[in-house]
């Protein structure tokens, strides 16, 4: 016998809940748009969620029927290129590179260093242009954390 789906009926950001689950959604990093989801969460629970419109999923959000915490959202690790420029012209020079491939371009502000999916291709054609600069990693790749969106948010701020 096959359990009911949960129908997700409010979902709230990181912070603005107390309550604690054991029960993980876990995404990948390119589903954080998609508007409509049914997924299982790592307790066996199969739940229904629809993105309101200009949203997207984020890392550590709050899923909740009849308020009542369902699950919270984990973005999965994936393999990534890593990218450490040793100055602004080199970074410059990388975002160039990648600039015709249309891949989204991620900062990961603890280690200051790029972060961009894998791609085999791009991969070997990076390591012959950058050489050691170049790594593969898992790494999570956060909405937050993409480039256009950091200097969308540095325009805003500079507005104010």
């Amino acid at each position: 016998m096959q359990a009911e789906s949960v129908y997700i009926d409010a979902v709230l950001p990181q912070g603005e809940f107390v309550q604690v689950t054991e029960a993980l959604l876990q995404l990948e990093w390119f589903e954080v748009n998609k508007k409509r989801l049914t997924r299982t969460t790592t307790t066996g629970q199969t739940i229904v969620m629809e993105l309101g419109k200009g949203n997207e999923w984020c890392f550590g959000d709050g899923l909740f029927h009849d308020g009542k915490l369902i699950a919270t959202i984990a973005i999965k690790p994936t393999l990534t290129i890593c990218f450490n420029p040793v100055n602004a012209v080199q970074a410059a020079d990388f975002s160039y590179y990648l600039g015709n491939r249309h891949l989204p371009l991620f900062m990961d502000p603890e280690r200051e260093m790029y972060r961009v999916p894998y791609d085999g291709r791009l991969y070997e054609q990076l390591l012959a242009k950058f050489q050691s600069q170049v790594q593969l990693e898992d790494g999570v790749l956060l909405s937050e954390n993409l480039v256009r969106q950091l200097i969308k948010k540095s325009r805003n701020e500079n507005e104010l």
